[in-house]
């Protein structure tokens, strides 16, 4: 079985592996978080029905979802709802959609971006001479499963109160409340869930994997956030603040100490907080502390306010998080998808030159580009034969072209006025398959590429090759060669750095 993160893979005795499996349904049952269904008591029990609702049950079982268990880090296991997408019809799909976009209206406002947040309070942190900043990271265990029903229907009836308030159109108005009574209809029937033969119904909170689950716990957790957090989600003039929460984890700055421990003081009221995972960065009795956060991918120092991406990203839980799934058919597109911008985030909190030097923007660029080659080594090593493997070099190069003119459009727009950003696209181009040829010589089987990425190294080697002709190399862009940008000096030094993947960082090692 595959990790939480989908990045190791486990064998376990058969025997074993039940002997776990059993007893954590035992677990939950003893818990009360699930219950064994009516109709799913053994023989004994369905004796009493007749041979047609025994075909009516077994029908019925086959549509219930099925209930995973997927591995933590911590050894402990994540129940997880699987639902047959195939088996709902497009008027049912329809519906969801609509049901979902309804639950985000009824929130409210969305939640600004973490990144548009820490700018704001980057530039005001600078401007008042970078006092000293307090950190308090947290997030809550099983978050799904402990939301209180009762208190959810009651956030839904006010959310559905206030919303009413500001929707004026009669027709919308009735649309809405049919589709809230039928939800809250379906919250109040039993949940169902399979595992193996037997059919047992959820109790407690919301079980993940259900469609609405997400939803409903955003608008739960943001009305609770509201509640207890108001005094430090509002912002004033004079004072630095940040909060902010993706799902269950939180991170909250202030520039106040008090503030800060007030903040930890009503995190209480969650009866779920997860005290091990809470993270300061000053002394408190109760909690770990540490110069570095780690929130949501990406490391916070919290001294210098320099972010990156953070460690797990490159040494394994990341570089390894592929579901090989039917997709894989068409390898091209699975490659593009797997590879490419939409599973590597570029944004201005990693690309940004009003609180980075040049050199930090270098090395994120170079760990992007390790990040990328590993997962396309990874794939190849896994999928496609050796014989095969250099037919995808151009496909890494039309992919990582995108991922360069990605950075360098965000760079662009996050380059203070006075500040000039002097590059050639060669030096971007030359480190994405700098990256490619050190994942390639560390990964199994993908040593038959290294000629081909060498070659293309060599034609975007400007720093330390041919500047002249880079220009024509570049295909449709015909800029002129310029021996000033082509070979700086500071950036030849930089690059001289890059001989070596970033500590820690793991290849794929196929042993079989």
């Amino acid at each position: 079985m595959l990790d939480l993160d989908e990045n190791k893979l486990y064998y376990f005795w058969k025997s074993n592996w039940h002997h776990c499996f059993d007893k954590e349904i035992h677990l939950m049952m003893l818990r009360g978080t699930i219950v064994k269904a009516a109709h799913s008591l053994g023989k004994l029990a369905r004796r009493k029905y007749s041979m047609q609702e025994r075909l009516k049950i077994k029908q019925m079982n086959q549509e219930i979802p099925r209930l995973h268990l997927v591995l933590k880090s911590n050894n402990d296991f994540r129940p997880i709802v699987r639902y047959k997408n195939n088996m709902i019809s497009s008027s049912e799909k329809y519906k969801v959609k609509e049901r979902l976009i309804l639950l985000r209206k009824l929130n409210g406002k969305e939640n600004p971006r973490v990144e548009t947040q820490f700018q704001s309070l980057y530039s005001k942190w600078s401007v008042q001479g970078k006092p000293t900043l307090y950190f308090v990271k947290t997030d809550l265990s099983n978050a799904f499963g402990c939301i209180n029903r009762s208190k959810l229907f009651k956030v839904i009836a006010e959310k559905h109160f206030n919303y009413k308030k500001t929707e004026y159109s009669q027709h919308l108005n009735k649309k809405i409340a049919t589709h809230l009574k039928e939800l809250v209809s379906e919250l109040h029937s039993p949940l169902l869930v399979r595992i193996g033969s037997s059919v047992y119904e959820w109790k407690t909170g919301l079980v993940q994997g259900y469609q609405y689950s997400p939803a409903l716990a955003e608008l739960y957790y943001s009305y609770m956030d509201d509640l207890y957090f108001k005094q430090h989600i509002e912002h004033n003039e004079i004072g630095l603040k940040l909060f902010a929460r993706v799902v269950d984890d939180y991170l909250y700055i202030t520039d106040s100490v008090e503030d800060a421990i007030t903040f930890l003081d009503k995190l209480s009221n969650y009866p779920n907080v997860n005290k091990q995972k809470t993270v300061i960065n000053f002394q408190h009795k109760d909690f770990k502390h540490s110069k570095n956060i780690t929130f949501v991918g990406y490391n916070y120092d919290t001294e210098k306010l320099i972010v990156s991406r953070a460690n797990k990203i490159f040494t394994g839980q990341m570089c390894f998080k592929i579901t090989f799934s039917p997709a894989i058919v068409n390898l091209v597109k699975f490659l593009e998808n797997r590879v490419g911008q939409s599973a590597i985030p570029i944004n201005r909190h990693i690309f940004n030159l009003y609180h980075k030097d040049e050199e930090i923007i270098w090395r994120h660029i170079f760990i992007t580009f390790c990040i990328s080659a590993n997962k396309f080594c990874s794939i190849l090593s896994v999928i496609c034969p050796k014989s095969e493997m250099f037919k995808y070099i151009p496909l890494y190069k039309r992919v990582t072209l995108k991922l360069c003119n990605s950075i360098i459009n965000v760079l662009l727009q996050n380059t203070p006025e006075d500040y000039s950003l002097v590059f050639c696209i060669n030096h971007i181009c030359y480190v994405s398959f700098k990256a490619l040829q050190l994942c390639a010589k560390r990964t199994s089987k993908c040593s038959v590429i290294l000629p081909y990425i060498n070659t293309e190294l060599a034609k975007t080697n400007c720093l330390f090759g041919k500047w002249r002709e880079h220009a024509s190399r570049l295909g449709e862009t015909k800029i002129e060669a310029n021996r000033i940008i082509c070979r700086r000096t500071d950036l030849r030094k930089i690059m001289k750095e890059f001989e070596e993947l970033p500590a820690g960082f793991l290849c794929y090692n196929n042993i079989y």
